[in-house]
């Protein structure tokens, strides 16, 4: 078995935590190969993706209490099994109907990983060690964000969308063998009435109803939502008003992810000197700072499309100050529900991704002004939310 404290179980857990965007981003360049193969719309081809999405926040939410109640391992083991044979279901899909269900299954699988991640290390750790560990994680977050695509279309240039779905199924394969031979059940005291619906809701309710944990919740909320809101509109941003050839805007999404590595392996030092929730302050500040700098941008000037980026980096850079001091900052009160609480913090994200990137293409006018908007309003939101909730009643 990997020692937890090793690098390779950290490698580990980074790994599970990227199968979700592995399993996005590495589609995104298939898509229009899908709809044309299958004669399918751009509003079915669509449905792989958003109903991926719901899949994914529904299944951390139903992953979560089970290992609460039966343990990590099982719960891995049977979602990166599912997540395998899905992968391969998805590369021998023949038609688009097939492909939308097939990938759902997969949506469900893929949350088991970076929910049972938060969970596992929130079952070793707290605190200042809690935050190094989820920073690590979050590194592979920013590698997934920037090697993803370019996987996609490696795949595309020697083989067909159907061979991106073998890589996933192999990834998945490989993992679950890591996970089979090298993870020991990190659950000391099992819950065995934590599924149960009475106990689901009191838990539900514990969380919520808890000022630290509901508090960082929303400030995680708020973090993740500037960046599903940026993954939603930059794609329009920079074809549309900076005139970026698509040869090109693989090299402008990769500054933002490299900020979100920076920022992880910086706070990665800090914790070791400073308290992670001195940390988050800053990375607060950096992120209000910069969100309103870009929001100057699009409102009086209209800079080259690098210029433009630097404050996205700076905005990206303060994500991986923030997310891991919060998430364990949320997870520390309450570790005898890890996994529903894991659960709920990636629900609560996904779920304000969802609204935040709907609104900024909703709201698309051919200018940069939505997204840096919301970027602004997103990282000031992050800022008060932490003064008036946590920080004042402190």
């Amino acid at each position: 078995m990997i020692s937890p404290t090793s690098r390779w179980f950290v490698f580990m857990l980074a790994a599970m935590n990227a199968m979700t965007a592995l399993a996005v981003d590495t589609s995104l360049p298939a898509m229009p190969s899908i709809g044309r193969e299958f004669a399918a719309s751009p509003d079915q081809v669509q449905l792989t993706l958003s109903l991926f999405m719901f899949g994914y926040a529904f299944g951390q939410i139903l992953s979560g209490p089970l290992s609460d109640r039966f343990g990590r391992r099982p719960m891995l083991l049977i979602g990166l099994s599912v997540y395998t044979l899905s992968g391969l279901g998805c590369m021998l899909a023949r038609g688009i109907d097939a492909l939308i269900v097939l990938r759902f299954v997969q949506a469900l699988s893929a949350a088991v990983g970076p929910s049972m991640s938060r969970a596992v290390i929130r079952d070793y750790h707290g605190g200042p060690r809690a935050s190094h560990m989820l920073s690590s994680v979050q590194l592979a977050m920013g590698f997934a964000l920037v090697a993803a695509p370019i996987i996609g279309s490696l795949v595309l240039s020697f083989a067909s969308w159907r061979g991106i779905f073998f890589f996933l199924a192999l990834f998945g394969a490989i993992l679950t063998v890591v996970v089979w031979r090298g993870f020991a059940e990190s659950l000391t005291l099992p819950d065995p009435q934590a599924a149960h619906p009475a106990r689901l809701i009191t838990n539900f309710l514990t969380f919520f109803g808890n000022r630290i944990c509901a508090g960082y919740a929303l400030i995680n909320g708020f973090i993740q939502g500037g960046l599903l809101a940026f993954l939603s509109g930059i794609p329009f941003v920079m074809t549309d008003v900076f005139h970026v050839p698509p040869t090109r805007f693989g090299f402008y999404f990769a500054l933002a992810a490299t900020g979100l590595i920076f920022g992880a392996s910086f706070n990665r030092r800090l914790v070791r000197r400073l308290l992670p929730d001195r940390i988050l302050r800053l990375g607060l500040f950096v992120q209000a700072s910069a969100g309103c700098l870009l929001l100057a941008f699009a409102l009086f000037k209209e800079p080259s499309p690098l210029i433009f980026m630097l404050p996205v980096m700076a905005y990206s850079f303060s994500q991986g100050l923030v997310m891991p001091n919060a998430i364990a900052a949320a997870m520390e009160p309450l570790p005898y529900m890890a996994g529903l609480a894991a659960a709920l913090l990636g629900a609560v994200q996904m779920g304000s991704g969802a609204v935040t990137g709907y609104i900024v293409n909703a709201l698309y006018n051919g200018t940069a002004l939505p997204l840096a908007g919301m970027l602004a309003l997103l990282a000031c939101c992050g800022l008060a939310a932490y003064h008036l909730v946590i920080y004042r009643r402190r």
